[in-house]
């Protein structure tokens, strides 16, 4: 049965890292429509994860890499011009300008049973 629970996990994991992969750093609340306070200047341009195959329930993206300076609050997830998450985010600071490195990941709390 325990496979069976690690199959359903990693497929709900797998379905949710289908479902967008671009993201956004916004340096407040980015409201409803996401669109709010979105970072900009210094080189900064929304970045795209590719995730790779579940496993135990998680889904892992690969690296991504903003060019930024300021104070980040909160981080959006796209599909297109589509809002799927609003994160808020561990604030961090980046000053002078530099780099935020992000590697996003999606755990569907899957526990083994023993």
């Amino acid at each position: 049965m325990a496979n069976t629970v690690a199959a359903t996990a990693n497929a709900l994991a797998n379905h949710w890292a289908s479902l967008g992969a671009t993201y956004s750093l916004h340096t407040g609340n980015p409201g409803a429509a996401g669109t709010a306070n979105e970072a900009s200047g210094n080189g900064y341009a929304r970045q795209s994860t590719t995730f790779g195959s579940a496993s135990g329930g998680v889904v892992t993206g690969s690296q991504m890499t903003f060019n930024f300076m300021g104070t980040v609050t909160h981080m959006c997830r796209w599909n297109g011009t589509t809002l799927l998450d609003i994160i808020d985010t561990v604030d961090a600071t980046v000053t002078p300008a530099g780099q935020i490195k992000v590697t996003p990941s999606y755990n569907a709390n899957y526990v083994a049973w023993t």
